[in-house]
């Protein structure tokens, strides 16, 4: 099938707007004009042009009785209907309207539409607005409870990040940590710091037993309620995690204060971690982080423990309306179309089976390497991670090295190689892959730490 959108359509299809459920919440990536949503999709079938003129007068006799019998205020939306799909059983005489026809001119075609008609929203009713508000809140007030119990699975558990020269390591109920990590520690797993450079602390974490007692507002174990301070009221909202809800979007969130010092606004690094259901994932892991402002940072953990509440689950996406429309054929034209589809097919048949060779850009055979050779490109590593690279392999010795263009090979001594623990052999295997990786470079071996 194609699709299209056409405008001068989709303004026709407006007579018929309305909406079956509730629309969607407030989001700046959608356009609050666009509901109910259509989709224009050209059918790969025809009709002929005797039915498509049958089903207009249908329509427009439907109209007419309709436009009698209705109020006014119905008649545009019971205007040119028909029942669900035009067949002649009885099922389909009695459903009620569900569509409208349009002609659609897109020369050399002409188009016979059909526009779903999409029901009238019911009148708002104060008291059962009211009703639907206090259970959202009652909802809310559940949700983030149990969203706070599902988040405190993280316990005990670590995350790390690593986006260019930066590496994070977030453990849950500690805090975010900034720093530089040596090159090639992620082949362990996880980046490893870096001790010759800073780390930073975007924000940190109270400990468990001092949110059990700020939630209960207690100190110790004697029962005894302490009165909140000021500081100390600023202190634990900031640490207290809640839930947000943006548009059809739910999420935690927990604000971290407390951080290294920064040198720009003289004051702590804080941090703000959003915590949200990631369906379909089976592990913990953050999505990004990024400085909103200087020393103030936000990190996105996506987790599909959320999931376990249906109250986190994203929302599902709108699907458009479809608005079919078919060809209108000419009677004396049907086995014209019937062959140039037939064409059609088999073209695409045959095209799907052959063999397609290498795309060809500018002259040039896409993968054939015969324009840059068989040599592999080797970019340079940048100069910090080689700097920090050298530092920490370092060299014992030369055991040996070649020039390429002059055919020289020196090596050390039998005893010297003794005394490095290796043999003549080792050696002499190693002498031929280098000439052979090397070609006309020089090269060399090294012994390092």
């Amino acid at each position: 099938m194609r699709h299209f959108q056409l405008l001068p359509l989709l303004a026709l299809s407006q007579q018929c707007r309305g909406v079956t459920a509730r629309q969607p919440g407030f989001s700046i990536h959608q356009d609050l004009l666009a509901y109910p949503q259509f989709e224009v999709v050209i059918s790969e079938a025809y009709i002929s042009e005797a039915d498509a003129q049958a089903l207009l007068d249908k329509a427009e006799a439907h109209s007419s009785s309709a436009a009698r019998h209705h109020p006014a205020s119905q008649t545009e939306i019971a205007r040119n209907d028909r029942t669900a799909s035009g067949e002649d059983d009885d099922t389909s005489r009695e459903a009620k309207a569900i569509e409208t026809y349009e002609i659609m001119s897109a020369p050399p075609h002409r188009y016979l539409c059909a526009i779903p008609i999409i029901e009238a929203p019911p009148a708002p009713n104060k008291t059962a607005t009211e009703l639907a508000k206090a259970e959202e809140a009652k909802e809310l007030a559940r949700a983030s409870a149990h969203g706070w119990d599902l988040v405190n699975e993280l316990e005990g558990t670590c995350l790390h990040y690593v986006m260019g020269w930066w590496s994070y390591t977030f453990c849950y109920g500690n805090s975010v940590v900034q720093f530089h990590a040596l090159p090639g520690s992620m082949k362990i797993g996880k980046p490893v710091r870096d001790p010759q450079t800073m780390d930073y602390v975007l924000g940190r974490q109270q400990q468990q037993e001092q949110r059990q007692q700020q939630a209960n507002g207690e100190i110790g174990d004697t029962g005894a309620v302490a009165p909140n301070t000021p500081s100390q009221q600023q202190h634990q909202s900031q640490n207290v995690m809640e839930l947000q809800v943006k548009g059809d979007q739910r999420y935690m969130v927990q604000r971290l204060d407390a951080g290294t010092i920064c040198d720009l606004t003289g004051r702590e690094r804080t941090i703000e971690i959003q915590y949200h259901c990631s369906p379909g994932s089976t592990q913990d892991r953050i999505g990004w982080i990024k400085e909103v402002t200087t020393c103030a940072y936000l990190m996105v953990v996506n987790t599909p423990r959320l999931c376990n509440d249906v109250a986190f689950l994203p929302p599902k996406e709108t699907k458009a309306n479809i608005i079919t429309c078919r060809d209108i054929i000419p009677e004396e034209g049907v086995s014209e179309w019937r062959q140039r589809k037939m064409v059609e097919v088999e073209s695409m048949l045959t095209g799907k089976g052959a063999n397609k060779g290498p795309a060809t850009i500018g002259g040039i055979v896409v993968g054939g390497r015969k324009t840059f050779g068989d040599e592999v490109a080797r970019l340079s590593p940048p100069r910090g991670m080689r700097q920090q690279a050298e530092a920490v392999q370092k060299v014992l010795n030369v055991v040996a090295k070649g020039s390429g263009k002059e055919k020289t090979f020196d090596v050390l001594n039998d005893e010297d190689l003794a005394a490095l623990g290796i043999d003549r052999e080792t050696i002499d295997e190693l002498h031929d892959q280098m000439e052979k990786v090397a070609g006309e470079k020089d090269w060399k071996l090294e012994l390092v730490e």
